[in-house]
């Protein structure tokens, strides 16, 4: 089954780094909405088995009963981007917003070409979201503009489309200036499955608030993910788990694992308040 067919839920995206983050956010489904998305940034592409992962992700979703999609995002590699496609990925994301419209509007078609009779989903992005992720985006932003999205929409025809509308990659500094109305305009006007990217930092309401938009269909979550990584590490020294002495890489992981699931479950169950 595609991503989004037939379904009106709003379904969070998680960036993934190996196996064990990709269990964790799916258990976290499993005990929350029972669908959700892996994302894999460029870096952890290249780093794992392509096709036994999407074995892995398949066999283990069937396993605990839910629905797990595989994404590739911001993807500026379109030799990579191919290969996810021949490989199983669910959906592509193309990033050539850096690069000027029409060049952007371009290769999105070669793409989009290429995966047809695929039942893999493109994405691309107009504008440019501020911020950095895994070494791909820029630290400025670019919001888009009325006139470049329609520009965009009507020449091509992606299944999911992001928009820079004032959000940001990676942590925001103060509370950032986001244009609902581009998100409006995008999705009352064209009907297409709309991505929120820089979702980690954005408050619970403002986050709701934008799942509560018609066609608003992907959250992206990165950063929190991260960090929960992180909190993982500090809560096992805390518990004196990283000593020398008697190290054991299992509690040092548990921890991890604990920290990483229950950021995803809290995410995924804001779409209970919608």
């Amino acid at each position: 089954m595609k991503v989004y067919d037939g379904s009106k839920d709003v379904l969070f995206a998680f960036n993934i780094w190996d196996f064990e983050s990709a269990m964790a956010v799916m258990e976290a489904a499993k005990e929350t909405t029972g669908k959700v998305i892996l994302q894999t940034s460029m870096s952890t592409y290249k780093k794992l088995p392509h096709k036994e992962f999407r074995s892995f992700v398949t066999q283990f979703s069937d396993n605990q009963g839910i629905r797990a999609w595989l994404h590739l995002d911001h993807c500026t590699d379109v030799q990579m981007l191919k290969n996810a496609v021949d490989c199983g990925w669910d959906s592509v994301m193309l990033d050539y917003s850096d690069r000027n419209l029409k060049e952007n509007i371009e290769v999105v078609k070669q793409i989009t070409e290429y995966v047809q009779g695929s039942d893999c989903l493109i994405e691309a992005e107009i504008g440019r979201v501020q911020g950095v992720e895994d070494n791909v985006g820029s630290r400025e932003g670019n919001i888009a503009t009325e006139h470049a999205i329609d520009t965009f929409m009507e020449q091509t025809n992606v299944d999911l489309i992001a928009v820079a509308f004032g959000n940001a990659h990676g942590i925001y500094e103060g509370t950032p200036d986001l244009h609902y109305n581009l998100v409006e305009y995008t999705t009352e006007r064209y009907g297409k499955p709309f991505v929120v990217h820089g979702g980690s930092g954005l408050s619970d309401d403002v986050l709701i608030k934008l799942m509560t938009i018609q066609n608003v269909k992907k959250i992206n979550i990165s950063t929190d993910l991260k960090l929960a990584y992180r909190q993982g590490i500090l809560e096992a020294k805390e518990k004196d788990l990283i000593r020398e002495k008697g190290f054991q890489t299992t509690a040092v992981e548990e921890c991890i694992f604990r920290s990483v699931k229950e950021t995803a479950k809290a995410k995924l169950m804001l779409t209970e308040n919608l």
